[in-house]
């Protein structure tokens, strides 16, 4: 009996590695239509920044200086208990233009578990305009997002629209390589899901949604630790669509120290434990639902690779020879995606390699997040902290 169940949990969790495997690969062969609107939808760009003076000027420079009719948009900073400068570096920019352009906020530190929720709803109840635009402040957006983002909402059916999010500082050091493979992978395999029409999730950052609809579901969840998954959720389990769109491209920093690493993936990890999909009122089960639980479930698979090692348990059976072989093929189709993502974005191809050892390191950071949720370890959404040392044009 044991031996089936290791042999069979085996076999599902590699079928479900392939499964994404092949969903990155169709995303990264992806090349739609580039869409242009210079003059169309109205938008409100929301920033929630905290401790991001370093950053902050950056993202400024580009929404500032976006190809899009600047009477069309406005950029409101919403400054979230900060112990540096970043109020003080937004002021600087209110004062260069109008306030009716760049509008600095400043709150109180938070009292709930998701402070950057609660900057977004705060800046959503002043927003003037039908398009709300969240970036996170290291992100570096191209400078047509919003001419490309713009085109989308065109249909009445679009409520929101994801930009593909590429990181910024792949090679600063070892920890921004694995920590960019791991993002990548996970990027080309949602643009995988939107060519084949399946489940898309919001990111938390170069995100398009209309107004009218987020007020209607209430904004963000001010108490989750993954707000922007947690929206997806509401969003699809109303019937809304959402799409994404790998030609509307933001740039932004991953963790470059293992510390930073380590509490931003257990934050991320742990906030997918939190969030259960619920079908539309009178829809059935249908492919993108099903995708949804599989992106959703990513943690508890991530947990369930444990089970391979268990195989030595059951090597003197015939199961083990099929299970290995499961094992064995989504090694090598995963191994495969990685390299050839990993050249396109410059990292060299011994860090491809050793992704299978840093694998095993997530495997356990999801191990972690599910027993922090077991045990219902108090929920804290931490900002990570940014370098900022990426500071040339891209």
């Amino acid at each position: 009996m044991l031996d089936d169940i290791i042999a069979i949990f085996s076999i599902l969790v590699s079928g479900w590695s392939v499964y994404n495997s092949l969903l990155a690969m169709y995303g990264f062969t992806w090349s739609p239509t580039k869409r242009t609107n210079y003059s169309g939808k109205t938008f409100s760009i929301i920033i929630p920044a905290k401790n991001e003076e370093k950053v902050l000027p950056r993202l400024l420079d580009r929404l500032i200086n976006q190809e899009y009719d600047k009477s069309k948009y406005e950029i409101i900073v919403v400054e979230d208990g900060s112990t540096d400068k970043t109020y003080e570096v937004c002021k600087q920019y209110e004062e260069t233009y109008s306030r009716d352009f760049i509008k600095c906020l400043k709150l109180d530190q938070p009292k709930v578990p998701n402070g950057k929720s609660r900057a977004l709803n705060y800046a959503l109840k002043i927003a003037n305009n039908e398009i709300i635009g969240i970036f996170d402040a290291d992100t570096v957006p191209k400078l047509d997002v919003l001419n490309q983002a713009s085109s989308w909402f065109d249909k009445n059916e679009v409520v929101a629209v994801q930009g593909k999010l590429i990181p910024i500082n792949v090679t600063e050091n070892i920890v921004t390589r694995f920590a960019s493979i791991e993002e990548l992978f996970h990027e080309y395999s949602i643009a995988g899901r939107a060519r084949l029409g399946l489940f898309v999730p919001l990111e938390g950052t170069c995100t398009f949604i209309r107004k009218e609809t987020l007020e209607k579901i209430g904004g963000w969840n001010e108490f989750t630790l993954t707000e922007d998954l947690d929206l997806s959720i509401s969003l699809i389990s109303q019937g809304f669509q959402i799409k994404y769109d790998p030609m509307i491209i933001a740039w932004r920093e991953v963790p470059s120290s293992l510390r930073w690493l380590v509490k931003q993936r257990l934050r991320w990890y742990r906030g997918h434990f939190e969030v259960t999909i619920r079908l539309p009122q009178g829809k059935k089960l249908d492919p993108k639902i099903i995708d949804g639980f599989l992106l959703i479930g990513t943690p508890l698979f991530m947990v369930l690779n444990l089970v391979n090692y268990s195989l030595v348990l059951i090597y003197s059976t015939s199961l083990f020879v099929i299970a290995a072989s499961f094992v064995s093929a989504a090694s090598f189709i995963s191994f495969i995606v990685t390299v050839t993502i990993s050249r396109k974005h410059l990292i060299e191809f011994y860090y491809s390699i050793l992704s299978l050892i840093y694998m095993n390191f997530v495997v356990l950071l999801n191990l972690t997040a599910l027993f922090m949720e077991i045990v219902r370890a108090p929920k804290v959404w931490i900002k990570t902290e940014r370098s900022g040392k990426i500071t040339s044009e891209v």
